[in-house]
C-alpha cells in the first residue's frame, strides 16, 4: 500500500469520530439554508396573500414532526460544535461563520431548551396542518415561519411580519392558537436554518481538513524525500478528493509560497479543475462568496433568536388577531380598556367554544357581539339590574350569558364541564349534601366500630353525638379541599388603569382608627404616607377616619392636644407633597345609653356610614354635624366613587389600590342593586383582597410564626382557591377591601339596628355582596400573642 493510501486508511476511524453519521457519507448537506429572494416589507405583504392562496389544509392527524426534528437539530449542532472545537484546538484555520457558531453556541443551547419547554408533546397537533407542498404534515404556521426566515435571509422584522400576516389573513384567517405559536415556530425555523448552515460548515470543515492532511504529507515528502512527492500526488489522485471550494482554498493556501517542487501538485489541481470548466481563482472567489453568505445568514439567524426574547408577543397577537379586532367593537366600549389577562380570558373562551362547535373563532366572536348588541339596543327600556352587564360582550363569554352563546354555537360541552356546571347551578345543595354525606359515612363507620366493641342501646346513641360533631369538622375540611381540586380558581375580570385611575373612578383610601396617643398618631401618619408613596395617583386620596377612645365624659383633657397634633401632621403631609391628597376626618363622641359612656357612634361601622354620608350628601360649606374636625379639601372628594378601607396595620403594596379599582370598575363586577330591597344582586358592592401575614409581623413572636403560614412567598401574582368564591361566586368581607359608595350605602342603609352589632364586616358583605379578589394581596401583622388572638376572635363571634 502506498504511503498516502496507508495514511488515509489509518485516519479513517478518526474521521468517523470527527464527522459522524449525518455529517459525512449520506448526510443531508443538500438541505440548503433557508435563503430565497430578499423581500421588502411591501413585497412580503404581497407574498403573504400568494402564500395563503397556495396553502391547502389537511384533516389527517399525523405524528408530531417538530419535536423529533428539534432533537435532531440539537444533535447535529452539538456534533458540529465538537468538530469546530477540535479544529481550533489543533490550530487549524476556521471560517468567520464557524467563529460565529462557536461564539454563540451557548445561545443556541438556551434557545433549544426554550423551544422544548414551549413546545409540549402533541402541542402542534392542535394546529391546522398542510396537506400539500414541501411542508406537508407540518403546521401551517410553521411554513409561514419558514417563509419569513427564507425571504429575510434569517432576519426577523416584526413590522414586516405583521404586514405579512395581515395580508395572509385577508385570504385565510389564522386562529388564536396559530398566532400564539408564531414565536415558537420562528424559533424552530431559525434553529433549523442554523442547522443547515452548520451542515455546510461541517462539510467545508471536512474538506478543509482533508486538504490540510494532503498538503502536510506533500510538504513532509518534499522535505524528507523529494522523489516521493509524485507518489503522494498519485495517492491523492487515486483517492479522488472533492474539488470543492473549501478543499481547493485550503490546499492552495497551505502550498502557496512553499517549495517550488509543490507546484506539481498545484498544477494537478488546476488541470483537474480545467477539466470541469473552472479555475482555482474562480473556485476560491466562489468559496469566499459562500463563506460571506453563510456568515450573514448565521449572523442574522442568531440576531433574530436574540430578538425573539425581547418582543412583546402579547401586543403582537392582539394586533394581528381577527378575534381581538372583533371583540374591540364591544357595545360598552370596555374591551379595549381591560387588562391583558382579562382580554386573553375572553379570547380563550372564544377559542374553546370554536374548537368544540366546529365553527370559526371569528364566527363565535361575532355571535357573542351580536348578543351583546341586541341587549344594548334594549338597554333603555330594560328594567332589570342585569341590563348593563348584558350589553357587554364578556357577559356571554365568562358570565351568566355563556350558556346562551353555547346554545347558539351548538357547543358540545365535555362531560367534566357539564358536571361542574350542574354543581354550580345547585351549589348549596351540592356543598351541604357533600358535607352531610361524608359526616354520615364517618359517623356510621365510628358507630359500627363501637358496636363491634360491645356498645349498644343508649350508650351507643350517646357516643354517636360526639362522633357526629367530630365527623362534621373532618367532613367540612375534606369537602373544602376537594372543592378546590374540582373547581379551578377564577380570577375576577379587571380594567387596565396603567395610565392612571380615571376621574369617574375617583377613590379614597381610609383607615378607621382611634386617637390614643401622640406616638400612635405619628405611626398612623407615617403609615399613611407609605401607602401614598406606593400608590401615587391623581384620583387616589388618603385619609384617617378617627374617633377618640371611649370615655366617661364628652371631652377629656388630652383630646385637644391629640386632635391638634393629628391636624398638624396631615397639613404637613399636604404641604410636603404640594397636594390635597391627605385628609383627617374626626368625629365627636356621643352618649351611648346602652354602654353608659361617651364614644364614637357605632364605632367602625358608624365611621364608614358617616363617611358615605359625607361623600354622597354633604354640600360644600354645609354645617357638618357628623364630623367635628375636617382637614383637607373636602370639595376635592366630590364624585368619589370607591372607598378602600384598611386596618391600622394593613400594608398597601405598590399599585395594589389601582388593582382594586381596576377590578371594581369592570362592567361584570359593577354592582346591580335590587330596586325594592336595595340589596346587591349582581356584580359586587365590595371586593375583598387576599390578606396575608406580613414578613416583619411574622417574626414578632413565636406564636405569630406558628400561625402565619408562608409569609412573603409569591406576594403578587398567585390566584388562590376559595370555596365560597369558586362555588357560590361570593367571598367573605373581613374589613379590608374596596366598596362602591352608592351601592354599599343603598344595600345597608337602615338595615342594622343601633347598639346591636359589634363585628359588622360579614353582615355588610352579605347585604352588599362581597367578592374575593384573590390575585391582589395585602399584608398585615398577625396577633403576637394568644390572648390578643382570642380577644379578636371573641369580638368577631359576638358581632357576627
Amino acid at each position: 500500500m502506498v504511503p498516502g493510501a496507508r495514511f488515509l486508511y489509518s485516519v479513517r476511524p478518526v474521521l468517523a469520530r470527527v464527522w459522524p453519521r449525518g455529517l459525512g457519507e449520506g448526510s443531508t448537506v443538500e438541505e440548503l439554508p433557508l435563503r430565497s429572494e430578499l423581500f421588502s416589507t411591501e413585497q412580503m405583504a404581497q407574498h403573504g396573500r400568494r402564500l395563503a392562496e397556495s396553502h391547502v389544509l389537511g384533516r389527517d392527524r399525523v405524528p408530531d414532526p417538530l419535536l423529533p426534528r428539534l432533537a435532531d437539530n440539537e444533535q447535529i449542532l452539538g456534533q458540529v460544535f465538537e468538530q469546530l472545537t477540535g479544529a481550533v484546538a489543533a490550530g487549524r484555520y476556521v471560517t468567520p461563520a464557524s467563529e460565529w457558531l462557536l461564539d454563540n453556541f451557548y445561545l443556541l443551547e438556551e434557545q433549544i431548551r426554550t423551544a422544548r419547554r414551549h413546545l409540549p408533546r402533541n402541542y402542534s397537533l392542535e394546529l391546522p396542518r398542510l396537506a400539500q407542498g414541501a411542508s406537508a404534515g407540518f403546521p401551517r404556521v410553521y411554513d409561514i415561519a419558514l417563509e419569513t426566515i427564507a425571504h429575510g435571509d434569517g432576519r426577523v422584522d416584526i413590522e414586516g411580519l405583521c404586514r405579512f400576516l395581515a395580508e395572509y389573513q385577508r385570504v385565510a384567517t389564522l386562529n388564536l392558537g396559530e398566532l400564539w405559536a408564531v414565536p415558537i415556530m420562528l424559533r424552530l425555523a431559525l434553529i433549523e436554518n442554523v442547522r443547515r448552515v452548520a451542515l455546510r460548515i461541517a462539510a467545508g470543515r471536512r474538506d478543509r481538513d482533508l486538504a490540510d492532511d494532503w498538503a502536510r504529507q506533500m510538504v513532509r515528502a518534499v522535505d524528507e524525500d523529494p522523489k516521493s512527492l509524485i507518489l503522494v500526488i498519485a495517492d491523492m489522485a487515486r483517492s479522488d478528493p472533492p474539488m470543492t471550494a473549501p478543499f481547493v482554498s485550503e490546499f492552495v493556501r497551505n502550498l502557496q509560497g512553499q517549495n517550488p517542487a509543490l507546484s506539481l501538485a498545484l498544477g494537478w489541481v488546476e488541470q483537474r479543475l480545467a477539466d470541469d470548466g473552472t479555475t482555482i481563482e474562480q473556485l476560491v472567489q466562489a468559496g469566499n462568496r459562500g463563506q460571506a453568505a453563510d456568515q450573514v445568514t448565521l449572523g442574522n439567524s442568531i440576531g433574530s433568536l436574540r430578538l425573539l426574547s425581547s418582543v412583546d408577543w402579547r401586543s403582537f397577537v392582539e394586533s394581528t388577531s381577527a378575534v381581538d379586532a372583533l371583540l374591540r367593537t364591544d357595545p360598552l366600549d370596555a374591551y379595549e380598556s381591560m387588562d391583558f389577562g382579562t382580554r386573553n380570558r375572553y379570547r380563550v373562551v372564544v377559542e374553546r367554544i370554536a374548537r368544540r362547535s366546529g365553527k370559526a373563532e371569528t364566527t363565535v366572536a361575532a355571535m357573542a357581539l351580536e348578543l351583546a348588541r341586541n341587549a344594548a339596543s334594549r338597554l333603555e327600556e330594560a328594567a332589570d339590574v342585569d341590563a348593563t352587564r348584558r350589553a357587554h360582550v364578556g357577559y356571554y363569554l365568562i358570565d351568566a350569558g355563556r350558556r346562551e352563546l353555547e346554545r347558539s354555537a351548538r357547543y358540545r360541552r365535555p362531560w367534566s364541564g357539564r358536571v361542574r356546571e350542574a354543581v354550580r347551578r345547585r351549589a348549596l345543595l351540592a356543598y351541604l349534601g357533600s358535607i352531610l354525606t361524608v359526616t354520615a359515612a364517618l359517623a356510621v363507620y365510628l358507630g359500627s366500630l363501637a358496636a363491634d366493641g360491645g356498645l349498644s342501646g343508649w350508650r351507643l346513641g350517646w357516643l354517636l353525638v360526639p362522633a357526629v360533631i367530630a365527623s362534621s369538622q373532618l367532613a367540612l375540611t375534606v369537602v373544602n379541599w376537594m372543592s378546590t381540586l374540582f373547581l379551578a380558581p377564577r380570577a375576577l375580570p379587571r380594567m387596565s388603569f396603567a395610565k392612571g385611575i380615571p376621574a369617574e373612578a375617583r377613590t379614597l383610601v381610609v383607615v378607621p382608627t382611634l386617637l390614643r396617643s401622640i406616638e400612635t398618631i405619628d405611626d398612623l401618619v407615617e403609615a399613611l404616607e407609605v401607602r401614598f408613596l406606593a400608590n401615587r395617583d391623581a384620583n387616589l386620596r388618603f385619609g384617617l377616619l378617627t374617633d377618640f377612645v371611649d370615655a366617661p365624659e364628652e371631652s377629656m383633657p388630652e383630646d385637644a392636644a391629640l386632635l391638634e397634633h393629628a391636624r398638624r401632621r396631615i397639613e404637613e403631609l399636604n404641604g410636603t407633597y404640594g397636594s390635597d391628597s391627605f385628609y383627617l376626618l374626626h368625629r365627636p363622641r356621643r352618649w351611648n345609653r346602652r354602654e353608659g359612656l361617651w364614644m364614637g357612634y357605632e364605632r367602625k361601622r358608624g365611621k364608614l356610614g358617616d363617611l358615605n354620608w359625607l361623600l354622597r350628601e354633604a354640600s360644600p360649606g354645609q354645617p357638618n354635624e357628623r364630623f367635628s374636625s375636617v382637614v383637607g379639601n373636602i370639595e376635592a372628594l366630590a364624585g368619589t366613587r370607591y372607598v378602600i378601607t384598611l386596618d391600622t396595620d394593613t400594608e398597601l403594596p405598590r399599585d395594589a389600590a389601582r388593582q382594586l379599582v381596576e377590578a371594581m370598575a369592570h362592567p361584570l363586577n359593577r354592582p346591580g342593586c335590587d330596586p325594592q330591597g336595595g340589596l346587591v344582586r349582581t356584580g359586587y358592592g365590595i371586593l375583598q383582597p387576599r390578606v396575608s401575614p406580613s414578613l416583619p409581623g411574622t417574626h414578632r413572636s413565636r406564636y405569630a410564626r406558628m400561625h402565619s403560614g408562608e409569609s412573603g412567598i409569591d406576594p403578587y401574582t398567585r390566584t388562590v382557591s376559595d370555596v365560597y368564591q369558586d362555588l357560590f361566586d361570593e367571598g367573605s368581607f373581613i374589613g379590608k377591601g374596596i366598596y362602591d359608595v352608592d351601592a354599599f350605602e343603598q344595600a345597608i342603609s337602615g338595615k342594622f339596628p343601633d347598639d346591636r352589632i359589634l363585628s359588622h364586616d360579614l353582615l355588610e358583605g352579605c347585604y352588599a355582596r362581597s367578592g374575593l379578589l384573590s390575585d391582589v394581596e395585602l399584608f398585615e401583622d398577625y396577633p403576637p400573642t394568644y390572648a390578643v388572638d382570642v380577644a379578636r376572635r371573641h369580638r368577631w363571634i359576638r358581632g357576627d
